[in-house]
């Protein structure tokens, strides 16, 4: 029974790793940098593009 639950955890944590080391991977922090400047991304600034 011991070796069930060690079996167990272990698993759980391999699980863990193999997730998290595909979440770093994936490039989270690519979510979180600036979009490029383009005319349009004036707008949220508050100024016409159009002119």
């Amino acid at each position: 029974m011991l070796i069930f639950k060690l079996l167990l955890v272990l698993a759980l944590l391999l699980l863990a790793a193999y997730f998290s080391v595909r979440l770093v991977r994936r490039g989270l922090s690519r979510r979180y940098e600036p979009k490029h400047r383009t005319p349009w991304s004036a707008l949220s600034e508050g100024e016409d593009p159009t002119l």
